[in-house]
């Protein structure tokens, strides 16, 4: 292994987060979500680090037992990426990197998947592995004026605020708690059932909680109640002031009340919060699996500010790799194509 880059596997705590207080993170790089994230991905919560003279590399992952010698690594849910000293060059990316892969591979790792942050990651590049585009992911620009906001936002979405407000939709704004957890997981599931969204999306009460309990102040719930009693959407949301960046995570609408446009006064409500609060873009993500679906056409009725959501693949033991595929029984041309499921042994 090149001898001038030194890569180092450290568990995600404290010490972590003080780590990245030198990087512009967001909430997907903070300990308290990582380790909230081991809960659905079934690992442990590690990051790998990787030094040349000054400059950083870090990737924040969970681990994954395949067997009782070998292990594979992926990104949290969610836009984790990585973080890296500003002014890295391709050519450093690809020399670290290289160091990176042998360093997992003589450490039993068989691949590495990493969710490219849109926003921070933009500019992310390397001959190594693969990157795979998947489609835009949409945001608002917070530093824009209510009046600016509202002109960008589509008739459509315009004419069902007003409606909500006519009708008597009122919005709560607070941070987690037991109670109105169990209101917002409530009506979430009821969404998940009505839309027949895969098992995926229905998280454990625990992966609620721990977010609750390491990020209570990263995190916001926006819920809509009809005649200020019943709630009938509610909506989570991140927030990270060290990149000025708000996210919708996770919302939902109970049927019977869809019809009162509730979702989109939440929406117009966290354009309202995160302009008084002096944040800088709130991320709304993409359509399901980043396509250009009805999900992104609503997203994009708020603002058309595009990015673009890549992942990056890298297969670090190659022989292993295809022996795992083998066993599966897909082809070689199919084990070839790192575009589709990856890592093609966990399908």
């Amino acid at each position: 292994m090149d001898t001038s880059v030194k890569c180092t596997l450290v568990p995600i705590d404290s010490e972590w987060d003080n780590n990245i207080n030198q990087f512009e993170f967001d909430i997907y790089h903070m300990s308290g979500w990582i380790n909230s994230s081991t809960l659905i991905d079934k690992g442990e919560a590690k990051a790998l680090i990787i030094t040349l003279e000054e400059k950083k590399l870090l990737i924040p992952i969970i681990t994954r037992k395949i067997d009782d010698r070998y292990w594979d690594a992926t990104s949290t849910y969610g836009y984790s990426g990585l973080l890296y000293t500003p002014n890295l060059t391709e050519t450093e990316i690809n020399h670290m990197l290289t160091a990176a892969i042998t360093y997992l591979k003589e450490n039993h790792c068989v691949s590495l998947f990493i969710r490219l942050h849109p926003i921070l990651n933009a500019n992310w590049s390397s001959h190594l592995g693969h990157i795979v585009e998947h489609g835009p992911t949409l945001s608002s620009d917070l530093t824009k004026t209510e009046e600016e906001h509202w002109a960008e936002t589509q008739q459509r979405h315009q004419r069902g605020i007003r409606k909500a407000i006519k009708v008597g939709v009122t919005t709560k704004i607070e941070k987690l708690n037991r109670s109105n957890l169990d209101t917002f997981i409530r009506i979430y599931e009821e969404t998940m059932r009505t839309l027949n969204a895969t098992s995926f999306y229905f998280f454990s009460k625990d992966y609620y909680e721990s977010l609750s309990n390491l990020l209570n102040d990263n995190i916001i719930l926006i819920t809509a109640f009809c005649r200020k009693e019943k709630a009938i959407a509610s909506s989570m949301y991140t927030h990270c002031a060290k990149s000025g960046i708000l996210q919708h995570h996770l919302g939902g609408t109970l049927d019977d009340y869809r019809e009162l446009q509730p979702s989109k006064l939440i929406t117009h409500e966290a354009r309202k919060w995160g302009r008084e609060n002096q944040y800088k873009i709130l991320h709304f993500g993409g359509g399901l699996g980043a396509k250009r679906d009805s999900l992104y056409e609503y997203k994009k009725g708020f603002s058309s500010n595009e990015h673009l959501f890549r992942t990056h693949r890298i297969v670090t033991n190659l022989d292993v790799y295809k022996r795992l595929c083998d066993e599966k029984g897909f082809s070689e041309e199919e084990i070839k194509n790192l575009d589709q499921y990856f890592p093609l042994y966990r399908k």
